[in-house]
């Protein structure tokens, strides 16, 4: 019989879960249990809609192979600080993306008017449950060692529950295919022709030619003559005029009339040269050092709150800096099990942060450095700092960043940053760094 993944996740983290959303988010516990409730369903929905390609289900498949599986503490995330609930809105925004491309907003909306919570929270579950999910069917990926059709096989036999747990309004909100919507054709209507009304003819009239007038006889001699002296008046004002501008220029000098010009027009070509060099001078900056920018990864990045001495916050202050500096920045509250390459806990929240930064500056590469103690096998410890390197680098190609910009290395005990005579020596040599290469 299949998992009834809705069924399993209700049973082991719902309660807890509708019970500490309702405080965190000021709403009515019953209306947060039927969000749970919903919300697991929608996010099931869209990981159905994406196995139905098949480089949607082979993309899932890698990151649900390489989900670092773990056991979440629900009342742990909701009471220990307000970032550990921010780490898991910011995983979750990162990958809810890649199931609802544009119909996310939809989706929660959908969810928010069947379960009577606010579109804000509605919003933020679904990013807090993204995660969890991810963790439950990355368990069923690994420990049932399923290939893609296995995945495709476990999801789709999850239909049914999600029908049940959702209205007929989300899937035609959320656009699911998968689910029998389809796209309404739009019948254009024919448009409607003028008819173009003809004038009736104007009747013509014929007309009767006036009563001849005799003109009276004028004297030509004198119309010549007065013809004649407005001829002579009519070239002579203008002969005078312009002998009066040549005596004028004479008298002034030509040099008076160039001071004038460069008294005028230097200051105008001066302040638009200096604009012109500021403007190529900033465009060239931004284009050079970052490249190009993801507006809608920037929203999402300047909602981040770093934690004080993080390496993002350091990145950050590296870019808004105008990238002055080594580029060269140090994970400082991400931990790893002990002698393994397990990411701990909450502590994986600093590469999801790294991860929104390199979402929003696609054209940065990086290379992650590993390192370790001077205890132990110097060859295991270098393999050991290589491992945890491809650890962050995996973690960081499931949240959307290409494998193509992310290089590793482990240095094992090599360039130590304390002394590893105390045991906090230690600690500050076991880490992971980020370089910016480009």
């Amino acid at each position: 019989m299949a998992t009834n993944l809705i069924e399993s996740l209700k049973s082991s983290l719902g309660m807890d879960l509708a019970e500490h959303s309702a405080n965190f988010f000021g709403e009515e516990q019953q209306n947060t249990r039927s969000a749970v409730n919903g919300t697991f369903a929608a996010i099931l929905a869209g990981m159905i809609q994406r196995v139905s390609y098949d480089k949607g289900a082979k993309d899932l498949h890698k990151i649900l192979k390489n989900e670092d599986v773990r056991e979440y503490d629900i009342e742990d995330i909701f009471t220990r600080s307000p970032q550990t609930v921010n780490g898991m809105v910011n995983r979750g925004t990162h990958f809810l993306p890649s199931i609802y491309p544009g119909r996310f907003r939809e989706a929660t909306n959908a969810v928010a008017e069947d379960s009577g919570v606010k579109k804000l929270t509605s919003s933020k579950m679904m990013k807090i449950c993204a995660p969890l999910l991810l963790n439950t069917l990355g368990k069923e990926v690994q420990d049932g060692n399923l290939d893609v059709n296995g995945l495709k096989t476990l999801l789709n036999g999850q239909k049914s529950g999600v029908k049940s747990a959702l209205s007929d309004k989300f899937f035609e909100s959320a656009e699911l295919s998968a689910f029998g919507w389809t796209k309404k054709e739009v019948v254009k209507e024919e448009p409607i022709k003028k008819v173009k009304k003809i004038k009736p003819k104007k009747e013509v009239v014929e007309k009767v030619a006036p009563p001849v007038v005799e003109t009276p006889v004028v004297d030509e001699t004198a119309g010549r003559a007065a013809t004649g002296g407005m001829s002579l008046l009519k070239w002579l004002l203008p002969l005078l005029l312009i002998l009066g501008l040549i005596w004028f220029l004479a008298a002034r000098g030509c040099s008076g009339v160039e001071a004038t010009k460069t008294a005028v027009l230097a200051p105008i070509e001066a302040a638009t040269t200096a604009a012109q060099s500021a403007a190529t001078t900033a465009t060239t900056a931004v284009t050079n050092v970052f490249g190009k920018v993801n507006d809608a990864a920037l929203g999402a990045l300047n909602s981040i709150k770093f934690s004080a001495g993080s390496a993002g916050e350091q990145m950050m202050g590296f870019i808004k800096g105008g990238a002055n500096g080594e580029g060269r920045f140090r994970f400082n509250n991400l931990t790893f099990a002990s002698g393994s390459a397990n990411i701990d806990g909450a502590s994986g929240t600093e590469v999801d942060n790294m991860a929104a930064i390199l979402n929003a500056y696609p054209d940065v590469k990086v290379k992650l450095e590993g390192f370790t103690d001077s205890q132990g096998d110097p060859t295991a410890n270098q393999t050991l700092s290589q491992n945890r390197a491809e650890a962050v680098k995996t973690r960081l190609v499931g949240l959307g960043i290409s494998g193509d910009r992310i290089t590793t290395r482990g240095y094992g005990a090599a360039n130590p940053v304390a002394g590893n005579d105390t045991a906090e020596g230690r600690a500050q040599n076991r880490r992971i760094e980020v370089v910016v290469v480009k």
